[in-house]
């Protein structure tokens, strides 16, 4: 028998061996590499999220509080408070016409975008105190 051609078939069939398993373990590592970056990524995901809500609920907090701040009865409160002696325009003072500030603003940015007449606010002088 010829020692040779059995210690190549062995000396192959053991490279081979070792190259599967090494290919085996280079795809179970690239598995859990890619398992862990999806992790990270869900991680960094759920903490923009939950900074978008508290943001968002900040955001409402505020325009609740300016939406306060800015009701008549407050302003009414706050002139009689400070002793300003402001009075309410009278309606021959200003007039407002069916308009969507922010449509106007975005129309007065860019005034070729919108082609919808925008009428602004209009104030007259003439008012006495």
């Amino acid at each position: 028998m010829n020692t040779s051609t059995a210690n190549a078939f062995i000396n192959q069939l053991l490279v081979y061996t070792l190259v599967m398993l090494v290919f085996t373990g280079s795809i179970g590592f690239g598995t859990v590499w890619l398992r862990h970056e999806i992790s990270l990524a869900a991680d960094r995901n759920k903490k923009l999220q939950t900074d978008f809500a508290e943001i968002q609920r900040k955001l409402d907090q505020f325009t609740a509080e300016i939406a306060a701040a800015r009701s008549p009865d407050t302003l009414i409160r706050l002139n009689s408070e400070m002793r300003l002696g402001l009075v309410p325009p009278r309606q021959e003072q200003s007039e407002q016409g069916p308009v969507n500030v922010d449509q106007w603003l975005a129309g007065r940015r860019n005034p070729g975008l919108f082609t919808a007449e925008i009428q602004p606010v209009v104030f007259r002088r003439g008012g006495t105190r």
